[in-house]
């Protein structure tokens, strides 16, 4: 399911006229638990020690600075993918084709995007450093501060839903998404 989502976002993102590098999908998983214990230290590296506050408002900024770490961690590119997330409750960071085709013509309305990124690796399994922190912040809940989404999305439980709808950083240089991001 996440992997037909995600080829819409491929075409999506090139309809919209946007650079898209070409994805070489991959079966099996990469994410073992080796694998991930390099996470810790990228994300130190590149994003140092941020407060819970600077998560929740920095979900575009971590996931493009980790990137590239990530893709070297993985062995393999690893894509920025802009989407947003459902849950049993409600959608969240949602966008349609239309609000993000109007943020790329019209660029960022206010000072805050409602918007959400994590990365993609070949298998499909999804890299997300920032929402259990953010849905924690918004549901009052200690639990999930700090937290790492790292797994194929179609294999999440609880009703938690990944989609995808873009791919790719060029969406963020070409709508202004980038201006006040700490590189």
């Amino acid at each position: 399911m996440y992997r037909k989502e995600f080829e819409s976002a491929v075409d999506r993102t090139k309809g919209f006229g946007l650079n898209c590098s070409t994805v070489t999908y991959q079966e099996g998983r990469l994410l073992t638990p080796e694998l991930m214990s390099g996470f810790a230290q990228a994300f130190q590296e590149h994003i140092g020690e941020p407060d819970v506050e600077d998560v929740v408002a920095q979900c575009l900024s971590f996931h493009f600075r980790l990137l590239e770490p990530m893709s070297k961690i993985v062995g393999m590119p690893c894509q920025f993918t802009i989407g947003y997330v459902e849950t049993n409750e409600r959608l969240m960071f949602h966008q349609t084709e239309e609000s993000l085709l109007n943020i790329l013509n019209n660029g960022i309305d206010g000072s805050t995007l409602n918007i959400h990124a994590w990365l993609t690796l070949p298998t499909m399994e999804i890299i997300d450093l920032s929402l259990p922190t953010s849905y924690a912040v918004i549901n009052n809940h200690k639990e999930g501060i700090g937290g790492v989404i790292a797994q194929h999305p179609d294999e999440l439980t609880g009703g938690m839903k990944y989609h995808p709808m873009l791919i790719g950083e060029d969406f963020l240089i070409k709508s202004g998404a980038m201006t006040g991001f700490r590189i």
